[in-house]
């Protein structure tokens, strides 16, 4: 009898939860032959995900730590420029940036989608003080719900809301979950 034997651990469940956002864009595109871009992409984990259903997915990230991937990912945005998306994820990348930074990030987003195109933004809830001291350090300007809903519709016809909490997405009060997830398209 095979046995599922789980070591937990905290940077264990940070893994189920940024997954779970993955599968979430895996379960809502039936059509593997769409064109998909990993926008900060990290380490690649997800975008390894992506390419179980996508036959054509990039990954983009910029590592000024000098961090060196073991993939072949995009690592400028100048070789974005001329690529268009069916579907972009930029999932916990934009509260690593101030407000202007931000901005421009949504109009990088969008400038890479087809028409018709999806982008799956995601972030944690702004909480203040921030709970821990990573969040402290690393987050730059966390979002909440109603700022990050504001910096999309200004650039996207339709936003569709998703908060998450743990492994599940759903469409639940925002103020209940830790970070939101959301679908925006032109």
């Amino acid at each position: 009898m095979k046995r599922l034997e789980i070591n937990y651990s905290l940077g264990a469940m940070d893994a189920l939860v940024s997954l779970a956002r993955y599968n979430f864009v895996c379960r809502t595109n039936n059509d593997s032959g769409l064109k998909v871009l990993d926008f900060g992409c990290g380490s690649g984990y997800g975008t390894k995900v992506l390419k179980e259903k996508f036959t054509q997915v990039d990954a983009f990230d910029e590592y000024p730590d000098g961090y060196n991937p073991a993939d072949n990912f995009i690592t400028s945005l100048d070789e974005l420029a001329n690529n268009k998306y069916d579907v972009v994820t930029c999932f916990e990348v934009i509260e690593h940036m101030d407000g202007p930074a931000q901005e421009v990030l949504l109009d990088n987003l969008k400038s890479l989608l087809n028409p018709g195109g999806l982008l799956y933004i995601s972030t944690v809830r702004k909480m203040d003080p921030p709970p821990t001291e990573n969040r402290r350090i690393e987050h730059i300007k966390e979002l909440s719900f109603q700022e990050l809903i504001d910096i999309c519709q200004k650039r996207f016809n339709k936003v569709i809301t998703f908060g998450q909490v743990d492994q599940l997405i759903t469409t639940l009060y925002h103020d209940n979950c830790y970070h939101f997830v959301f679908i925006c398209t032109l």
